[in-house]
């Protein structure tokens, strides 16, 4: 079965769904391994675990998308993906969404803000929502896989009202989104925002427990940026004891071992394809 396929079956489940964000292939197979059933790529972590740049439109949708297809070629659960704008205008909307199919996406979300955003101490602007509803409906018209899932995300909340965000995703809704994203929706305001909504509702979590979420009615949750940030504490306090002290104390204890990790990234496997093919 195909991801596509996949994620929407899983959409179509009653309950919630809950997508770890990936920040690189080997998060991504870890996500996999702890038996999850599908997994989110933010711009927010691919622009930081890839280029070491910061989420301000910098990143191409090259980039983006050729991240997605190295994450789709080592796992089988769907994958869900940050597309920014997906290029601009409609026309390049339908380009990207071709592209994301054969990068093996089962979903991506688009936004309606303007490019060059989330500087700190500054707002972020909006297009206007016949712009962003008019990629949305380019997209919807573009795919071939009718299984894939077009995901609207309107960061209205963060630069005017709660209000606006409802109709900008109504609107987008209409236009042919699956499903709907409005990040900065408080907890107390989820339920009555995803019975107003006329599609489901994702969006990000940072340390809500599950009940609490299936309660107030969404159903995705997205976990952006955890795998990153837990990876990068724990490799810069490695990295400051060595330079601290000359040495990584207790490494053995403290990390996998080498059997361990060898088994997870596919030694064991690739060795017994060796053998076979008589590589050794």
């Amino acid at each position: 079965m195909n991801g596509t396929t996949r994620l929407r079956q899983l959409l179509d489940r009653p309950g919630l769904l809950l997508a770890p964000g990936a920040h690189d292939v080997m998060t991504a197979r870890l996500i996999e391994a702890q038996g999850f059933e599908a997994l989110y790529l933010s711009g927010f972590a691919t622009s930081a675990s890839m280029l070491g740049i910061p989420d301000h439109s910098l990143i191409s949708m090259t980039e983006l998308l050729r991240r997605a297809q190295d994450v789709a070629a080592a796992v089988d659960i769907p994958i869900i993906s940050d597309i920014d704008d997906a290029g601009g205008t409609p026309l390049n909307a339908r380009r990207t969404i071709r592209l994301a199919e054969q990068a093996g996406i089962a979903g991506m979300h688009v936004e309606d803000l303007i490019p060059g955003k989330h500087f700190t101490g500054h707002k972020d602007r909006l297009c206007a929502v016949e712009q962003a509803a008019d990629r949305i409906k380019a997209m919807a018209d573009a795919r071939t896989d009718p299984d894939f899932v077009i995901i609207a995300r309107s960061d209205a909340i963060g630069v005017t009202s709660l209000d606006d965000a409802i109709q900008r995703a109504t609107a987008y809704a209409e236009a042919g989104a699956d499903l709907l994203f409005l990040p900065y929706l408080r907890l107390e305001d989820t339920k009555q925002t995803a019975e107003a909504l006329p599609k489901p509702l994702l969006n990000v979590v940072i340390d809500t427990p599950k009940a609490e979420l299936e309660a107030a009615g969404l159903k995705v949750a997205i976990y952006p940026v955890q795998s990153l940030f837990l990876a990068y504490v724990a490799a810069r306090d490695m990295l400051r004891e060595l330079k601290d002290s000359g040495t990584i104390a207790n490494f053995s204890e403290r990390g996998p071992s080498w059997k361990e990790f060898n088994e997870f990234i596919g030694t064991t496997q690739a060795t017994q394809l060796a053998e076979k093919y008589r590589i050794v």
